[in-house]
């Protein structure tokens, strides 16, 4: 069985060289993957170390190779998993690149048109839901566009009543298109 102080000995010794080479696996990538991998196999390593015949006259050269092994091994499973990961994200990339471009209502006249649609008819039946003038009073002020005071000399009614009509439509509007 390994004992912990020879084991010690064998990471401080081999440990830089298990982090370079994991390194250059990585093809130069993260420095600190390359540590963790090194170091997951020597805890690895260690948690195995009951099953493990260690030689001393070799200097632990069966445990060196298996070392090897596993930081190559997980390296290549790094990779994997990160390839696959750019593949995903270069795939979400296009899809949020047409998504921008085709469905996007701000760009496509054709979505604004369907909501604005939606909306317009949704407007329509809340607007016709008003009481006569206050709907009226709302058209004029804002479909046509006419200032409170030309709505009241039209309508032959005060500034105050105008403002009336409008707040009452603008609450009566936000109930019924509060859903919408």
């Amino acid at each position: 069985m390994l004992e912990r102080e020879t084991f010690d000995k064998f990471c401080t010794a081999k440990y830089p060289g298990f982090v370079a080479y994991a390194h250059l696996c990585l093809r130069g990538g993260d420095t600190a993957w390359a540590e963790d991998i090194v170091q997951d196999v020597l805890y690895s390593v260690w948690k195995r170390r009951i099953f493990i015949k260690w030689d001393p006259a070799n200097g632990g050269g069966r445990i060196q190779s298996y070392c090897l092994r596993s930081i190559f091994n997980r390296c290549i499973d790094y990779l994997e998993r990160r390839k696959t990961r750019m593949a995903f994200d270069a795939e979400e990339s296009v899809f949020l690149e047409m998504a921008e471009k085709y469905y996007d209502p701000d760009r496509n006249p054709v979505i604004r048109h369907l909501f604005d649609q939606d909306l317009r008819e949704s407007l329509d039946k809340s607007i016709e839901a008003l009481p006569d003038r206050t709907g009226l009073v709302f058209r004029l002020s804002y479909i046509e566009g006419l200032s409170h005071a030309q709505i009241a000399s039209r309508l032959g009614i005060s500034e105050r009543t105008v403002d009336w009509h409008i707040y009452s439509a603008l609450q009566s509007l936000r109930t019924s298109l509060s859903g919408v």
